[in-house]
């Protein structure tokens, strides 16, 4: 009887993870003339917390200076400027207001004002405001509010259909997309990855990107560069149906590190009311989807704290998502294995993490070209992408 022959493909770059990082990574490599494959584990891309997050381009004054975080988060919502361009994806301009309670809150506020300076913001994009502007701004807001930091130049998105557009522009331009394709196993024979699905497939590949999400470090660990770990941090979301709409006029937030961050009341492009997110560190990589009644019940707390009349009986969606978050740094993790450049790791994906998105793959293009010494581009690389769909 003849032995199965396993199938096997041949690529110069396979990337792992078909979330909105990988799907980046992917729409941007696709400019350079290299045979490209993504391995995504499920049967859809955008599955896991690219879908289950908050869904905004921040203005970059939060991430702590000098950090990844900081930096990409700037570069990359300049380089959104050239996706709104080029491609076609529902997107809202709208201003980030985040609302002190006191004046030591207040302080936090300043400080935040100050970090975005120093993050490279311009002063126009930013405004500390009193609380009779605020009132103006906000006519639902508390009353009880002092004082908010406005941000202008933050940017509302679908993150799914945006990983769908980037996708599409990458295969357009000869990517190849493998759904149901987890890795099961990673070894190097001869200078060449061979990398093992669960649809007994070989995928042989002169370089890999990691981009696997919550499981970046489990993909390291399995080609045997253990050169990080990764913990996690859900976050809960309740959606409210579109009688709420227009109860908040900007993305309201509380003012983060004291209520945890991120935490905002806030319009989606669809019309409703998103609150959320809570904050639970730890939790096992399998329930990073799960909700929980405690969770529901404070985030309820937490959007009657900002908007006292908002009607969070209204609830119509109920969903978590996780942050991947790097233990030793709490920052990205971009870059090859420490034994290894053909091996790149991008990982520790938290927020700000799809406000970064483009600089992030811009990033990885670059340690890509070190990877293989140089990297030609295509003379019919073709970056437009309309969309399925109307959404204007």
């Amino acid at each position: 009887m003849k032995k199965d022959i396993m199938k096997q493909t041949k690529v110069d770059i396979c990337i792992i993870g078909g979330g909105i990082i990988g799907a980046s990574v992917a729409r941007e490599l696709a400019k350079f003339d290299k045979k490209i494959v993504v391995l995504e584990a499920n049967p859809r891309l955008a599955l896991e917390t690219s879908s289950h997050n908050s869904g905004l381009v921040h203005g970059g004054f939060d991430p702590r200076p000098e950090t990844l975080n900081a930096k990409l988060n700037v570069l990359g919502k300049k380089r959104y400027e050239d996706w709104i361009k080029e491609m076609d994806f529902p997107y809202l301009r709208i201003d980030s207001t985040i609302v002190a309670f006191n004046d030591e809150e207040m302080k936090h506020v300043h400080m935040l004002y100050d970090r975005g300076l120093i993050n490279g913001l311009d002063p126009k994009e930013m405004q500390v405001i009193d609380a009779k502007e605020l009132q103006k701004r906000e006519p639902n807001i508390s009353k009880q509010a002092v004082g908010a930091l406005v941000c202008n130049s933050s940017i509302a998105i679908d993150p799914v259909l945006l990983t769908t557009t980037l996708m599409r522009n990458a295969i357009k331009n000869g990517v190849e997309l493998k759904v149901n394709s987890k890795v099961v196993d990673i070894k190097k024979v001869d200078n060449i990855f061979e990398i093992k699905t669960a649809k007994d497939e070989i995928i042989q590949a002169e370089v890999v990107v990691n981009v696997a999400g919550h499981y970046a470090d489990v993909i390291a660990n399995m080609a045997g560069y253990g050169d990080f770990k990764l913990t996690t941090r859900r976050g809960e979301y309740r959606i409210l149906d579109k009688s709420e709409a227009g109860i908040v006029n900007s993305v309201v937030f509380m003012v983060p590190t004291i209520h945890g961050k991120g935490v905002i009341v806030a319009p989606m492009l669809d019309g409703r009311v998103m609150v959320g997110p809570t904050a639970l560190d730890g939790v096992p990589k399998e329930e990073t989807l799960l909700v929980t009644q405690q969770q529901y019940d404070n985030i309820g707390k937490i959007g009657k704290h900002l908007i006292p009349n908002i009607n969070m009986d209204k609830t119509c969606t109920v969903y978590a998502g996780s942050r991947p978050i790097d233990i030793e740094t709490n920052d990205f993790i971009i870059r090859p294995a420490k034994n290894d450049k053909k091996f790149i790791n991008v990982a520790g994906m938290k927020s700000p993490a799809i406000a970064s998105a483009p600089a992030i793959a811009d990033m990885v293009c670059d340690l890509v070209k070190n990877a293989f010494d140089k990297l030609d581009k295509k003379a019919n690389w073709q970056p437009k992408e309309e969309a399925i769909l109307p959404w204007k």
